[in-house]
C-alpha cells in the first residue's frame, strides 16, 4: 500500500489550480495551445496531443494514408509552440524554490523532442508511401508494434502526471526500460534479416530511423519520469 500513496507532487507547486475540464483527459488533445496554462495542465495536453499524433501515425503507417499524417503533424507544431510558453513561465517564475524550477524547467522541451520524433517518424511514413517502400510482414509488424507501445508509454506518463502517485511514475520508468530494451532487440533482429537475405535492403533507412527514433522519444519520457522521482525522494 505504501507505494500507491499520495506523495508530494511538485508539478503541483506550479500549478496551484487545475481547471477541472483539463480533467477530462481523453479531450484535451483538441485544446488549442495556450499562455494561461499551468504547467501541469500545460504538460497534460502537450502529452494528449502526442498520444492522439501517436494514434494517427500508426492509422497513416498501415494505411499509407497522407490526411492522418497531416493531422499528426498540425499536432506537433502545436506541441512546439506550447513548449516555448511552457518554458518561457518556468523561467519566469519567482513563486516556487529554485531547486524545483531547475528540475521541472526541461519538461516541456523533453516533450517538445518527443514530438521532433515522432516528426521523423512522420516523414518515414510519407517516404514509405511515396517510394512504395517494401516491408516483409514481420518488419511491419515490428513497426506497428513499436509505435503502439511507445503510444501507450505516453499514455502511463500522461496518467502518472495527472494522478500523484509513486508507483505510477516508477510503472513509466520500467515501461520507458522495456520499450528501450525491445529496439535494441529489433535492431539486432534487423541485421540478422539483412544478413539472411529476408528483408528488403531498400526498406533498412527507413526502418532504422522509425526504430532510432520510437527509442529516443522513449529516453525523453524516462528522463522526465525519473528526474520527478528523484525530487520526491527529496522531500
Amino acid at each position: 500500500m505504501k507505494d500507491k500513496s499520495v506523495f508530494f507532487n511538485p508539478i503541483r507547486m506550479l500549478s496551484p489550480r487545475l481547471d477541472s475540464e483539463a480533467l477530462r483527459l481523453e479531450e484535451l488533445h483538441k485544446q488549442p495551445v495556450s499562455e494561461s496554462f499551468t504547467l501541469e495542465e500545460g504538460l497534460l495536453v502537450m502529452l494528449s496531443k502526442l498520444i492522439e499524433a501517436s494514434d494517427l501515425i500508426v492509422q497513416g503507417f498501415v494505411s499509407d494514408g497522407q490526411e492522418p499524417l497531416d493531422r499528426a503533424e498540425a499536432l506537433g507544431k502545436e506541441v512546439h509552440q506550447q513548449e516555448k510558453l511552457l518554458t518561457a513561465s518556468l523561467a519566469c517564475s519567482l513563486s516556487v524554490p529554485p531547486e524545483i524550477c531547475r528540475g521541472l524547467i526541461l519538461f516541456p522541451s523533453h516533450l517538445e523532442r518527443v514530438g521532433d520524433y515522432l516528426e521523423s517518424i512522420i516523414n518515414c511514413c510519407r517516404i514509405k508511401s511515396r517510394d512504395n517502400v517494401p516491408f516483409s510482414e514481420p518488419v511491419f509488424n515490428d513497426i506497428t508494434n513499436m509505435l503502439k507501445t511507445l503510444r501507450e508509454l505516453l499514455h502511463t506518463c500522461r496518467d502518472a502526471i495527472a494522478t500523484p502517485e509513486k508507483s505510477a511514475l516508477v510503472t513509466v520508468v520500467a515501461n520507458a526500460t522495456d520499450l528501450d530494451r525491445m529496439c535494441q532487440e529489433l535492431q539486432l533482429s534487423h541485421v540478422d534479416r539483412l544478413l539472411e537475405g529476408s528483408t528488403a535492403p531498400r526498406s533498412s533507412s527507413v526502418y532504422l530511423d522509425i526504430l532510432e527514433s520510437t527509442q529516443s522519444a522513449g529516453r525523453h519520457v524516462k528522463d522526465m519520469m525519473e528526474k520527478l522521482l528523484t525530487l520526491v525522494s527529496e522531500e
